[in-house]
Parts: C-alpha cells; structure tokens; sequence
C-alpha cells in the first residue's frame, strides 16, 4: 500500500514537522542519525549527524560555535575575507577552468584555511580538486547500490589529516560547512553573473563585506534594489541544499524522506517557482528569513545558520568581481547544477 503524501506548506505546519513537541532531543538525534548511517561508510564521520548520543552532540556543536565566534569577530572576519580572496586567485590558473570545481575547490580551501588554520600554501591545487570530487562521488554513492572502496577514503583521509592535523577525524566538521556552501555560493554566482544589479549588490559587499551591506537594499522606494542576504536566501528558497530530508520514524507524522514544501508555497507570493530576490523586501510583505528551513528548525538546527550566508556571500563576491568578461567570463552549461549536473560550465580566461 503506498504510503500517504501529506503536503505541508504552512509555517506552522512545517515547524511542527521539523521539531515535534515535546520530544527529546534523544529521539530527536536518533531519528536523524539512523537514515544517515550511510555517511559512516561513506566518508567516516563520527558527527552528530551520524550518532544519536547527546553528548556527542553536544560536543559537536560547542566545537563548531567556538570556530565560528572565532571567525565572527572583527579580526576574524576580516581574515576569512582575505584568505578567500587569496583562495580565488589561487585556483585562477588555468586557461579554462571546470565551474563546479573550482567553487568547490575555493570553497573547501576556505574552510580549511578560514576555519580550521590550514597554511593556504599546503592546498595544492590537484589534491584540493581530487578531495573535493572524492566526498561528492561517495556521497552520491552512498545513496545507491555502489560498492564503496575504502582505498578512496583512505586516499581523502591522507589529505586531511595532513591539512589539519590537530584534530580527531576533521571531516566531521569539513563536510557540514563545506558541502552545502560550495552549492550556495555556485548558484549565487550564476544568478548574479545573469543580472547586472545582483552583480553590483555583490560587488558593493566585495569591496565593503560588513553587516551592514550585507542586509542593504540599494535605492528604496520603487527603485530598491536587492540585498546581498536577499540573493542568498532567495537560492536557499528555490535551490535548497538538503532537498529531502530523512527520519527514522519515531513519531506518527514522520515519514522518510519529506521536503518542507513551504518554500515554494503562496507565502512567497503568486510566482514561487521564479528566482526574485526582492520577495525578500519589506515593500513586498516580505517573508522573514527565519521562515527559510534550509538549516532546519527547532534543537537541532543548524550552529551555523547565520554564519554560513554570510560567508557564503563572501565566496560568491570574490568570484564575481573576477568574472568582469575582461580577464575571466562564466561560460553556461545547459542547465543550473545541483551536487552534480554542472556539465558544460566553466570559466574561461579572457
């Protein structure tokens, strides 16, 4: 008999789904961490994601605020804009260059260098590149049938350990920042380098990325224009990196996998499936932010929620104001990727 399809497109609705009342946060971490056992095999993780003791979820998430209040502060900040700044002229070195690898290169490179203090000039490019596709095909991987070798692990572990050596299995903090946001900031990156006023947002926060301008709306009244935060959540709304997520089903209304469809409900006005930023603006009885669930909801939402669009927007800048169709241009493939489907894009020199 197949299962029921219940469409929750409400606010209410879909909180409920994503944090049900009155349950432990035990239940809670094991209804996450059973469907996500694949991970284990896959890449080694040891994570939250993958356990469902509460302690070590709570060790995870003090680890993975004390880096991000870190990289928060003033100096911190500035740092991360500079090493991803740094990192973008590194991967730049190519006449025509893979898109997908080279966001995901640049985006792993500054988690590594931004977050955990790798020494940017360890990063050799190859190695970044091979890593990189390494965790996407194993992550693909582990969703079918394939067999996977543990020499490719053994391989990425290599890399790893030597990039950050200081700490216990570094992937369980790698992949959560790095997987998603590479996704992000590519999307990001399309958007922007189809519309010239998208462009302009990222180029102001390129050459001023505070708070600030990263909430700013250029212009008011009938002439605003979108703000960096509204560009980026508005490919968290439409191009969301977790698309379906898995529960063990522990309690009656959990079924495996879900997608919190109200993203794509009338709350975001009459043309949901189109990318338009300024659905975010105050002026268009504007959804708030916290109303987007592609960090979740409830106990066990994500740490980083309002670090990652930020940064994120940080990556997205620095590779926009190198592609000016002087020195670099962005050659489109038929499609807009996901993990994978990037075909036919890439970047070319000039």
């Amino acid at each position: 008999m197949t299962p029921k399809t219940r469409i929750h497109t409400s606010v209410s609705a879909v909180r409920t789904l994503l944090s049900p009342p009155d349950l432990p946060i035990s239940a809670l971490l094991r209804a996450r961490s059973i469907p996500n056992q694949r991970l284990v095999k896959a890449l080694g993780i040891s994570s939250t994601f993958v356990s469902d003791d509460p302690g070590v979820h709570d060790n995870f998430t003090r680890e993975a605020k004390v880096l991000i209040t870190a990289v928060s502060a003033k100096d911190g900040w500035s740092r991360l804009v500079d090493v991803t700044e740094t990192c973008v002229n590194r991967f730049l070195d190519a006449e025509s260059l893979d898109f997908a690898t080279f966001v995901q290169s640049v985006t792993l490179s500054v988690v590594l260098a931004g977050l955990l203090g790798t020494d940017i000039e360890d990063l050799d490019p190859a190695d970044v590149a091979f890593v990189t596709k390494a965790i996407n095909d194993r992550w693909a991987q582990s969703k079918s049938s394939t067999s996977l070798t543990p020499e490719v692990l053994d391989r990425i572990n290599h890399h790893i350990i030597r990039w950050v050596p200081d700490r216990t299995n570094p992937l369980n903090l790698i992949i959560p920042a790095y997987e998603t946001m590479w996704r992000v900031a590519a999307i990001a990156v399309v958007y922007s380098n189809r519309d010239c006023l998208l462009r302009d947002a990222f180029i102001s926060y390129n050459e001023n990325p505070t708070d600030d301008q990263f909430r700013a709306h250029a212009n008011e009244g009938t002439g605003a224009q979108p703000s960096v935060e509204a560009i980026v959540s508005e490919v968290l709304r439409l191009h969301p990196p977790t698309r379906h997520i898995t529960r063990a089903v522990v309690v009656p209304w959990w079924k495996r996998p879900f997608v919190p469809v109200s993203q794509k409900s009338l709350l975001y006005g009459s043309d949901p499936e189109s990318f338009n930023p300024m659905r975010f603006h105050a002026s268009h009885a504007a959804p708030r932010r916290d109303q987007l669930y592609a960090f979740g909801h409830g106990k066990l939402k994500c740490v980083a929620a309002s670090w990652a669009p930020p940064a994120a927007a940080v990556i997205t800048a620095k590779i926009i104001a190198k592609l000016d169709n002087v020195a670099f241009t962005l050659h489109e493939g038929p499609r807009i990727g996901k993990r994978a489907g990037w075909e036919g894009w890439s970047i070319e020199r000039m």
